[in-house]
């Protein structure tokens, strides 16, 4: 627009002052100035979110403005159809689609930079697809698409002997809980990949899938196999092996049966004629069974030979004890830390915390203050009864943003707990741990240069997982607390100086 402004020494009759121009000039640019584009921004990849877990979708204004006074609706679809609205200043729940009324919470921390992030709990497969994050002035409007995809890593596979069929046992093998449709095959100890008798995969009302796959194995074919059920989506998977001893195939050859049967019957016969014989040899039979207590009292002595090492190997560790806190500036801001910086627990809702691109955005995770690039170190962490928790140390570099997978591979060497009775060391493909006796008490020892992190049960003293790799950058202690559930898993994890 171009405006043409005349400036005259006389003020005559039907001319404007020349504070008339200044005011309209004044107007016209403040409107113009009010009436800015924007563009909205979303992740430029999909976000994956395990089933359970709560999904976070952030999305943000292009240049940085307040969306304050701003209309902010979230919907699949259709755009009436609402997942979210933030509207007149605030959340409008009573316009919410049924599926979502309750599940939802806009978290608006930098709202007056025109960030937000929609917060959607307990997501369900059916959560998955394209969500719209749309903003609306009173002077203009944009929108941006992100994708949710949803991956649900299921049970440990279930081997069982169904029955004996076509000379040989019948297996199988069942595991649910997985998202997408899993992958599931058997396979011999080298690797190979074993034809399976039937395949069955079907989705409950809940979304997840159970796999069921039999074969049949003879005594001819391998009798060292797995069953494997692998996760696309988070390239992970679960195994379990199994072993078929010689006796379980009598069943499947009759005619092997009746010479076992004719072998018994001269047994016996044989034992009937060398009763006569027995009392000669009863010296020798005692003998023989006080060898067996001697082997007996010698396997017992190892099992306790490895304990006391297991024990001596932990007191050496706890001498390189480090005495450090939680670091609030990595803190989740869910988490909730005691004044002393040795407590931390999930809390009902969101701390006041300041804006830092140290802290973990999306987990309830924590780092430890201590940083390692040389030297040997050794902490314990009371977890109590909790169901749920990952210990363990980082890299100092780990990403901080979004959804991650601890392994080495990301930077993480760490052991969890899940579901309450569930222990596995976080490697490439994650190892299952047996553990007798429930620790209470986790101690972790660093030996930086040796390239190692041992985990200890400090409430019976016993090892259980060390890694070994090599270390070049610094390394950091690092905790999970798991999620608020309002019982035992709302426990605190606890820095705790080492015991006598």
């Amino acid at each position: 627009m171009k405006m043409r402004i005349s400036f005259h020494s006389h003020c005559a009759k039907g001319n404007l002052s020349l504070s008339s121009y200044l005011i309209f000039f004044f107007t016209v640019h403040v409107s113009t100035l009010e009436s800015v584009n924007f563009k909205v921004i979303g992740p430029d990849h999909p976000i994956i979110v395990s089933a359970g877990e709560d999904a976070l979708l952030p999305c943000h204004l292009s240049p940085s403005m307040s969306a304050q006074e701003m209309e902010v609706r979230w919907f699949q679809s259709k755009f009436s159809e609402l997942v979210h609205l933030y509207q007149h200043g605030k959340d409008q729940a009573e316009k919410q689609i049924s599926k979502y009324q309750g599940r939802t919470e806009l978290l608006k921390d930098g709202i007056v930079d025109g960030r937000v992030v929609l917060r959607i709990c307990n997501i369900t497969p059916s959560d998955g697809g394209q969500f719209i994050c749309f903003f609306r002035s009173s002077s203009f409007y944009g929108e941006a698409t992100l994708e949710l995809k949803v991956a649900g890593l299921g049970s440990a596979p279930r081997i069982s002997i169904d029955s004996y069929q076509s000379g040989g046992i019948h297996m199988v093998c069942e595991s649910a809980g997985w998202y997408p449709e899993p992958q599931v095959q058997w396979r011999d100890l080298k690797g190979q990949h074993l034809p399976s008798l039937t395949e069955k995969i079907s989705q409950h009302d809940n979304g997840l899938f159970e796999a069921q796959i039999s074969i049949i194995v003879t005594e001819t074919s391998s009798q060292d196999l797995s069953c494997s059920v692998r996760n696309s989506q988070f390239n992970q998977g679960k195994e379990s092996v199994v072993y078929i001893a010689d006796p379980f195939f009598l069943r499947a050859y009759p005619w092997k049966v009746a010479v076992y049967i004719l072998l018994v019957v001269v047994c016996l016969v044989t034992c009937t004629a060398s009763y006569f014989f027995w009392k000669q040899h009863e010296a020798k039979a005692a003998h023989v069974a006080e060898r067996g207590k001697l082997v007996a009292d010698l396997e017992e002595h190892i099992s306790e030979k490895e304990r006391l090492q297991d024990e001596l190997r932990l007191r050496r560790a706890q001498i390189y004890e480090v005495d450090m806190t939680f670091d609030s500036d990595t803190a989740n801001v869910l988490l909730i830390l005691s004044e002393d910086k040795k407590s931390a627990r999930v809390g009902d809702q969101r701390q006041n915390l300041a804006s830092n691109p140290q802290r973990f955005d999306t987990c309830t995770c924590v780092l430890g203050s201590a940083i390692f690039t040389h030297g040997q170190h050794y902490w314990e962490v009371e977890v109590g009864d909790k169901i749920g928790w990952t210990l363990g140390v980082c890299k100092e570099s780990v990403g901080r943003r979004g959804i991650f997978t601890p392994s080495p591979e990301t930077g993480f060497w760490t052991m969890w707990l899940r579901n309450g009775n569930e222990y596995a060391a976080l490697t490439s493909l994650m190892t299952p741990l047996l553990v007798s006796i429930r620790p209470t008490r986790v101690g972790i020892f660093l030996d930086y240069e040796i390239g190692t992190v041992s985990f200890y049960n400090v409430t019976d003293k016993s090892h259980l997982f060390t890694f070994t790799d090599t270390f070049t950058e610094a390394l950091r202690p690092y905790f999970y607390t798991g999620v608020r559930d309002g019982g035992r898993n709302d426990a605190p994890l606890v820095i705790c100086p080492v015991r006598d």
